[in-house]
């Protein structure tokens, strides 16, 4: 009887033993967290956000119908004014269309005219009577002419008319002798007969003016 009463106890020692050590090891772990609930977070989470307010939908105001542009107004531009013609008028007696030809005698100046407007004015050299009033013609030309009498050389020589001793009377350049001087100034009756003008004059006469041209002699 003794005997059996150590070994209950010496049992009873053994289980008390390792309850103790199970108890002790179930202490020392620490008990784990439970899993969250992904559901629960997702919710606390959106629970927990600020409250999103709904979208504003603006109204967007109609369209206004296209509206027609009216045609550009062109502005017509102002006309030219007609140019006046502010050359000297020809006299009377000078024709009106054509080239012509008038010889002041008296005042010795030679007017060249285009359609009835003066294009060019000169001075001249006539003899005092000579040549006669009146309207004439070219009728022949020479580019170089002599005259041995006076040992002098003239340009450009335009024919349209005689003397009363059968001498040539024309348009020509001043006559020059042997050393190239010219014999006589202009603007002062001092010819023989014939009509002394500047050397370009007389070569502009010599190849601007035709048979047809009219000269006029006044007075």
């Amino acid at each position: 009887m003794k005997r059996a009463s150590v070994f209950v106890f010496a049992r009873c020692a053994a289980a008390v033993a390792i309850l103790g050590v199970v108890l002790a090891v179930t202490l020392a772990t620490p008990p784990s967290a439970p899993a969250a609930d992904a559901s629960a977070t997702t919710s606390v989470a959106t629970e927990s956000a600020v409250p999103t307010a709904p979208p504003t939908t603006v109204a967007t105001p109609p369209t206004p119908p296209a509206t027609a542009t009216p045609p550009a107004t062109t502005t017509p531009a102002p006309k030219p004014k007609p140019k006046v013609d502010t050359r000297p008028k020809a006299p009377k007696f000078v024709p009106k269309k054509g080239k012509a030809i008038y010889l002041d005698r008296r005042h010795q100046w030679v007017y060249l005219y285009v359609n009835g407007r003066q294009i060019d004015k000169f001075r001249c050299s006539t003899s005092r009577t000579l040549p006669r009033r009146g309207t004439y013609h070219i009728y022949r030309k020479r580019r170089q002419s002599w005259s041995f009498s006076f040992s002098v050389t003239f340009y450009y020589q335009s024919i349209f008319t005689v003397g009363p001793h059968g001498n040539n009377i024309a348009f020509h350049s001043v006559p020059v002798n042997h050393s190239g001087h010219q014999i006589a100034p202009l603007g002062r009756p001092v010819s023989h007969g014939c009509v002394r003008v500047d050397y370009k004059k007389a070569k502009f006469i010599y190849f601007w003016a035709t048979k047809k041209t009219p000269i006029i002699v006044r007075p």
